[in-house]
C-alpha cells in the first residue's frame, strides 16, 4: 500500500524550480562549450595569419626568460626551425655584442628597414629584425646554433 505524505505547501513547484536551475546551468554550460569549440577552430585555422610564421608558445618562453630568468637575449625558433632570438625593444646591442664574440663585426645598422649588416672575413651578412611585442624586439638570425 502506498502512502502519500502530505508536504509542505508547494513542493512540486520547488522542484520544478530546482530543474529549471538545472536547465540553465546546463544551457551556460553548453553555450560556453560551443563558443570554445568556435573560437579554438578559428583559430585553429587562421594560425599563420594570427601568429605568423613565429611559435607562441616558444615566443612565451623566451619572454619568460627574459622578465623573470632575468636574461639579456633568449633563443627562440620558427615553425620552420630557424634560430631567431628575443631582446627587450631597444637592446638591439645585446645581439650585437653576441656575434661579436663568434668573430662578426656590424658594418651598418639600417633602422628604416630594420637590418643589421654583419661582416666576418669579408664574408657580408644581414639579419632582419621586427617587434614582436610592445616591449620586445625578435631577430631572425641566418647561423646556425654557433651563434
Amino acid at each position: 500500500m502506498l502512502v502519500r505524505r502530505k508536504n509542505a505547501k508547494g513542493s512540486t513547484s520547488e522542484r520544478n524550480e530546482i530543474m529549471d536551475k538545472i536547465k540553465k546551468i546546463l544551457v551556460l554550460f553548453l553555450a560556453i562549450l560551443i563558443s570554445t569549440i568556435i573560437v579554438l577552430s578559428v583559430i585553429f585555422i587562421n594560425w599563420e595569419h594570427i601568429f605568423g610564421d613565429t611559435r607562441p608558445i616558444a615566443n612565451a618562453k623566451a619572454m619568460y626568460q627574459l622578465e623573470f630568468k632575468d636574461k639579456d637575449i633568449a633563443e627562440t625558433t620558427d615553425v620552420d626551425n630557424n634560430i631567431m632570438y628575443i631582446v627587450p625593444r631597444g637592446h638591439l646591442d645585446t645581439y650585437i655584442e653576441m656575434v661579436k664574440k663568434k668573430g662578426y663585426s656590424l658594418t651598418e645598422k639600417d633602422n628604416k628597414n630594420h637590418t643589421l649588416l654583419l661582416e666576418k672575413r669579408n664574408n657580408f651578412t644581414e639579419i632582419s629584425y621586427k617587434s614582436l611585442t610592445s616591449r620586445y624586439t625578435i631577430i631572425s638570425s641566418p647561423f646556425l646554433k654557433e651563434v
